[in-house]
């Protein structure tokens, strides 16, 4: 089993994040998001610019990185500036050394 990534992405849409939420909850964005094992966790936009959100994901090592290469054009065509993502990732590990799976 891979370890699991917590991937952290804010970026900004030309759009508003109502518009673009409607395409992100979509059944399409669920299968394209289920095809690579990614669980979306949390959407929202900055209280202070609704056109820069934030997202949290969960996936194996390795996973996010293919859906934004196979999803790329698809993600800019709902008005989602690609050169302004910021990705950070995250893992977590106990004490005995044991990375942390999903369940």
């Amino acid at each position: 089993m891979s370890s699991i990534i917590t991937s952290v992405f804010i970026f900004k849409v030309e759009s508003t994040f109502d518009d673009w939420a409607k395409i992100f909850d979509s059944e399409e964005a669920t299968r394209r998001h289920r095809e690579y094992n990614i669980q979306p966790l949390y959407r929202g936009c900055n209280k202070n610019n609704s056109q820069e959100i934030i997202v949290i994901h969960q996936h194996p090592k390795g996973n996010i990185e293919k859906f934004i290469e196979a999803n790329g054009d698809w993600m800019a065509s709902h008005k989602v500036d690609l050169s302004t993502i910021k990705q950070t990732a995250w893992t977590w590990t106990d004490n005995s050394g044991v990375e942390l799976k999903a369940a």
